[in-house]
């Protein structure tokens, strides 16, 4: 039974390659689920259920479904991006990008500023020390000081989905427009900046948050791309990628020498890690019926506004109260929303995802650059939500209220 998702998307990945008969944004998306569901089974093989932040074993016949649903849902409109032309960059608005690149990648250089004394910190220390300490402050509330009200913007212009913003505008600058190297150096930083922030806690979702990003991205770009840019790709993408990697499995080892189950093995936890989006999801709606309605995390600026200082770690410790498992884990945006708000709402979201297709199979009929903004929200949308939901935080949310603001810039023409 836990291979019906492997079998599943293994069949959409064959339909889509013989319906596309080229590289691309949907193939990509797909392969990664594919992907996640053959380690699900790996997990399933070697029973590491409760271990590595797996839940025990929950998997039914009908939550195995609604995740094939659910995710069917989420690829249909990449799928139809997929199709759709790019419309190459209107020359009148090159100002107007160029001042937009320089303030993503003036705030990504501000935010590893503030943030050098704690990646220095942790680079010079062991990454289990790093990673105790980033816990010990999370259950200590986290550190206090004072608002810094000169970073309220860059804080913003490194939320998410500003990364996959400046990696995707990365590409198409390569692509599409001339630019200065400088300020397209400045981009390809800023769409790793959380990485490189989150070497101060220890954390893997940055880092995996960015490689999965490169991939969807880059398949999307595959076509438009010449062999000498695809070259000078792929020697960026193997170095920052060896720097990624060594910090992530050094990370991973770190994590597996504290585990206390130690007969397991550093690769158990690697795959344990990447599969159990699949038996975490089952878990939810198999035991998260009683969870009390939360709007705090799926609408975090309401809780801003109301004067609350939402707090995840109290907000997983409340929820699982109700769960009877472990909630800090990557069950999807899907099992989120189910936990938080409920059947209704869940199914409210997937309903507005079967619109957003119909109204970009309708209306659409090229990808212009106002409209890139809303690609990127999709990407986002699925990497992030492969392991949880990806809109937390209220400098996200102010963050997406920038994108469609700048979206509309860029579509209009305006006398002054």
């Amino acid at each position: 039974m836990i291979a019906l998702p492997l079998i599943y998307f293994t069949f959409i990945f064959i339909l889509l390659l013989y319906k596309n008969k080229k590289w691309n944004l949907d193939l990509a998306a797909t392969s990664l689920l594919m992907i996640i569901s053959l380690a699900a089974i790996m997990i399933d093989i070697n029973d590491i259920y409760g271990d590595y932040g797996i839940n025990e074993y929950s998997i039914t016949f009908p939550t195995l479904i609604l995740f094939c649903v659910q995710w069917t849902l989420v690829l249909l409109p990449l799928h139809l991006i997929s199709q759709l032309p790019m419309q190459k960059f209107p020359h009148i608005k090159r100002s107007m990008l160029i001042v937009f690149l320089l303030l993503i990648a003036i705030s990504s250089i501000l935010m590893i500023a503030v943030n050098f004394q704690d990646i220095k910190e942790a680079m010079l220390m062991d990454a289990i020390d790093v990673s105790n300490q980033h816990y010990k402050e999370l259950h200590e509330g986290g550190k206090q000081s004072d608002a810094n009200y000169f970073m309220f913007l860059p804080n913003i212009l490194v939320s998410i989905p500003f990364p996959t913003l400046a990696l995707f505008l990365w590409f198409y600058t390569k692509s599409f427009v001339k630019c200065p190297f400088i300020i397209r150096f400045g981009i390809l930083m800023a769409s790793i900046v959380q990485a490189i922030i989150s070497i101060a806690s220890a954390g893997r979702s940055a880092i995996i948050y960015w490689v999965f990003d490169f991939f969807l991205i880059y398949s999307f770009f595959h076509q438009y791309l010449t062999k000498r840019i695809k070259r000078m790709i792929g020697i960026t993408a193997t170095i920052i990628g060896a720097l990624i990697g060594t910090v992530f499995f050094i990370i991973t080892f770190a994590r597996f020498d504290m585990a206390e189950n130690s007969r397991r093995s550093p690769f158990e936890s690697l795959y344990g890690y990447a599969g159990q989006h699949v038996n975490n999801f089952c878990h939810m709606f198999v035991e998260g019926g009683d969870s009390p309605t939360q709007i705090d995390r799926v609408f975090p600026l309401i809780s801003k506004i109301s004067g609350k200082q939402f707090d995840l770690v109290e907000h997983y410790n409340n929820t699982e109260k109700y769960v009877r498992g472990l909630t800090s884990v990557f069950d999807t945006f899907g099992a989120e929303v189910y936990l938080d708000l409920g059947w209704p709402f869940y199914i409210s979201l997937l309903i507005l995802l079967y619109i957003i297709a119909v109204v970009i199979q309708r209306n659409w009929k090229e990808i212009s650059f106002h409209r890139v903004f809303f690609v990127v929200i999709g990407i986002t949308f699925f990497t992030h939500g492969l392991f949880a939901w990806p809109f937390t935080g209220h400098y996200t949310t102010l963050a997406l209220f920038i994108i469609f603001f700048t979206s509309y810039c860029f579509k209009y023409k305006f006398k002054i």
